[in-house]
This record gives C-alpha cells, sequence and structure tokens, in this order.
C-alpha cells in the first residue's frame, strides 16, 4: 500500500514538473512570437518611414531640376565680316557685312536626368545629360561698303544665306576647339552646386 501510494506521489511530481515545464516553454514561445511581431512591425515602419524619407528626398531634387528645365552654360557671342560679290551681264556688285552672332551651349532638357538616392538618403547621384549646342542665333548685322548697280544686286536673301553659312562654319570651329566638354564640366560644379543644400552628405554628378 505505502509502495503505491509512493508510486502515486511521484507520478504526481512527475505531472506537476511536466505541467511546469510545458508553461514555461509555453510562456518562452508566447514571447519570442510578441517579439518576433514587434520586430517584423517595427521593420515594416523602418522600411515605410525609410521608403518616405527617400521619396521626399527624390521630390525635392526633381524640384530643384525642374527649375532649370533648358539649362544654358555657356553663351558666347562672336563677329565675322562676309563679302558677297556678284557679276551680272554688264555690271558688278558687292557687299561687305558685319554680323554679330551669340552661340549657346548646356543642357537641353536637364530633368532627362536620372536620379539615385542610397545609404538610407544620405548620398545623391545625378546622371545629367551631355550638353549640346543650344542655339547660335545672330544679334545685329550691319553693311560695311556695299556697290549696287541697276542690273546687278545682291538681294536681303543672299545675304541672310551668306551668313547662315558663315554661321555654321564659326560653329564649328568654336566646338571643335572644345566648347562642349567645357560645358560639361560646368554642368557638373553647377548641378552639384543647386543640389548641395538639399542635405545630403555627398552628391555626385555625372554623364549619362
Amino acid at each position: 500500500m505505502e509502495e503505491k501510494k509512493s508510486k502515486l506521489r511521484r507520478q504526481g511530481g512527475q505531472t506537476f514538473f511536466q505541467s511546469l515545464a510545458a508553461k514555461v516553454v509555453l510562456r518562452v514561445v508566447t514571447i519570442t512570437l510578441l517579439v518576433a511581431a514587434v520586430l517584423f512591425c517595427g521593420k515594416i515602419a523602418g522600411d515605410k518611414l525609410f521608403s518616405v524619407r527617400v521619396q521626399n528626398k527624390r521630390a525635392a531634387v526633381e524640384r530643384e531640376l525642374a527649375e532649370c528645365a533648358e539649362l544654358v552654360l555657356y553663351k558666347m557671342r562672336y563677329s565675322d565680316i562676309i563679302t558677297l560679290k556678284k557679276r551680272g551681264a554688264v555690271s558688278k556688285a558687292f557687299s561687305i557685312v558685319r554680323y554679330t552672332g551669340v552661340l549657346r551651349a548646356g543642357i537641353e532638357n536637364i530633368r532627362d536626368s536620372k536620379i539615385v538616392i542610397s545609404d538610407g538618403g544620405r548620398k545623391l547621384l545625378v546622371k545629367i545629360p551631355p550638353c549640346v549646342l543650344l542655339g547660335n542665333d545672330i544679334a545685329s548685322q550691319e553693311v560695311f561698303d556695299e556697290q549696287q548697280r541697276l542690273f546687278t544686286r545682291i538681294s536681303t536673301q543672299e545675304v541672310f544665306d551668306q551668313i547662315e553659312i558663315a554661321k555654321r562654319e564659326a560653329a564649328d570651329e568654336i566646338l571643335a576647339d572644345g566648347l562642349l566638354d567645357d560645358a560639361d564640366a560646368r554642368a557638373k560644379q553647377v548641378v552639384t552646386a543647386l543640389l548641395k543644400p538639399l542635405n545630403f552628405e555627398s552628391v555626385t554628378v555625372v554623364l549619362k
């Protein structure tokens, strides 16, 4: 009888410890799941906050670039003299014209740039389009000397056509001297200075 009671006490003790161990395991599992859930929710919240911060910074960069639209880096004035001669059946005519042109070089549409924000919104990389010739316009023209005859005359259109040829030749010479390379280098400096105040730790500007 005593042996039976002792056996029952041992079984009861085992049952108690098994129950206690089960409760402890359950508590540990519950706490672990709660911690995992909190960490998971925190990660989601952090990811959303990071995404919002990056999007806000991207919008700020886009606004600054949109203000520029066509970005003129160089505006160069140049002058040239052209001489037109025309010979008729019984007479000849000539005209000497000096004109001044204005050549513009820069980025046609800075909004075509590619924006890359990394390192938690701390680093900015902007890939800008290369500079091109934006315009080559006549600022003024003046006739220095001319001789026109009744049957041999140089028309305004002929003068205009000759100036257009001279303009293209002047632009080709200026571009051959490396104007667009200089404009590209200046564009990097200008865009970097434009975006520096947006609180990035580093701003890098390169050509696309």
